[in-house]
């Protein structure tokens, strides 16, 4: 008994329609929600990076028994209400929260997307050689992401002992 066999190559139209029709609602429902992944991408991803700076800066004062200080500086002065800006850790041994001639850049990171917003209560942080913070400068970071999503921003508060606690918060909708 011999099965006669045909062999198509290619699809019909109709296949053809269907699929393309199937492809082009899934786009469609994937770019509503495309705006809020990147927001929340943006968000994760500057908050951490925040978190893994402020982590560097309390170990390398507690590493090398110096002051470090965390802050935007604008001509070598730390500046308060710009933490949305290009944001510095420098080692700050007469803890002026200004970057002398005699101190060290440690590192310097990228400054908050323009659509965002990143506020902190103080001017700057700067870390004692144990670690802990220098006088009252603990408070939490607010970061919040572009007003057009609807999501929840990112709270990254640092205790007086230099420890950190990231979580969300809902003082961006205020």
């Amino acid at each position: 008994m011999k099965l006669l066999i045909l062999k198509y190559k290619g699809a019909t139209l109709l296949e053809l329609m269907a699929s393309l029709a199937v492809v082009s609602i899934i786009s469609q429902l994937s770019i509503w929600y495309y705006s809020d992944f990147l927001a929340k991408n943006r968000l994760d991803n500057h908050v951490n990076l925040l978190h893994r700076n402020i982590n560097y800066g309390r170990l390398y004062a507690i590493e090398n028994g110096t002051y470090v200080t965390l802050c935007a500086l604008k001509e070598r002065q730390c500046i308060g209400d710009k933490w949305d800006t290009q944001m510095s850790l420098f080692i700050d041994k007469n803890k002026s929260t200004t970057l002398d001639d005699d101190e060290l850049l440690i590192s310097t990171f990228e400054k908050v997307h323009h659509a965002d917003n990143l506020q902190y209560p103080r001017t700057a942080i700067t870390f004692r050689p144990d670690g802990s913070l220098n006088g009252f400068q603990n408070g939490t970071f607010i970061y919040c992401p572009n007003e057009k999503t609807n999501l929840e921003g990112l709270a990254l508060s640092v205790s007086q002992t230099g420890r950190i606690r990231i979580k969300s918060t809902d003082k961006c909708h205020e």
